[in-house]
């Protein structure tokens, strides 16, 4: 009779909680995170750092603080150098030369080439055409500048300036006959006896 075969028997080992390795799981992603957190704040070390904020600022703020002191130190100094010109100009009038009386015979001879130039224009123009009479009257206009500026002794000066005057209204008369192309006769001979006029006045 054979011996009888042992029986052989598989025991399992209990199993293990699953709540045990979630925990494992989280403490070592813990550890990992504040590793790698330790390494970044070793190299990086953001609080050395210098901050140059304050600095700029402060040199900024400086920059500008000079020029209000300068814009008011050069204002004071012009003042005064201004000052004393206004004070030079009264004395300048009443040093000025009263205007001499000139004698009439010195005024005469000093008038008198402008007068022969005068007549002399007035009879080439009663000849000229409308150009040439109308230049040829402004140079005769030209002489009426002169001899109203011309100071005249006293006692003729107020005729002398009523004549000249009225000269020179018939110049005007006869140069716009001239750009007019109109008849010439009467304006012309209304300048001849106006210089008459003017002429007369030096004969005292």
């Amino acid at each position: 009779m054979a011996d009888p075969q042992p029986e052989y028997v598989w025991a399992f080992p209990p199993e293990k909680s699953k709540a045990g390795r979630l925990w494992a799981i989280i403490l070592l992603a813990l550890v990992a995170i504040a590793i790698a957190a330790g390494v970044f704040l070793m190299f990086l070390r953001p609080w050395e750092r210098p901050a140059p904020t304050p600095t700029d600022t402060a040199t900024a703020s400086a920059t500008p603080s000079a020029r209000p002191s300068d814009s008011p130190s050069p204002t004071p100094s012009d003042t005064p150098s201004a000052t004393p010109t206004p004070t030079a100009t009264p004395t300048a009038n009443p040093t000025q030369p009263p205007v001499a009386d000139p004698d009439l015979a010195v005024f005469r001879d000093r008038v008198q080439p402008r007068l022969d130039d005068a007549a002399t224009g007035l009879s080439y123009a009663r000849d000229a055409d409308s150009a040439e009479g109308t230049q040829l009257v402004d140079q005769l206009r030209i002489d009426v500048g002169w001899m109203s500026d011309a100071v005249a002794p006293r006692s003729i000066a107020g005729e002398w300036n009523d004549r000249v005057a009225a000269y020179g209204r018939s110049l005007d008369g006869l140069h716009a006959a001239f750009e007019k192309g109109t008849a010439i006769g009467a304006p012309l001979t209304a300048a001849e006896a106006a210089l008459r006029e003017l002429n007369a006045v030096l004969e005292g």
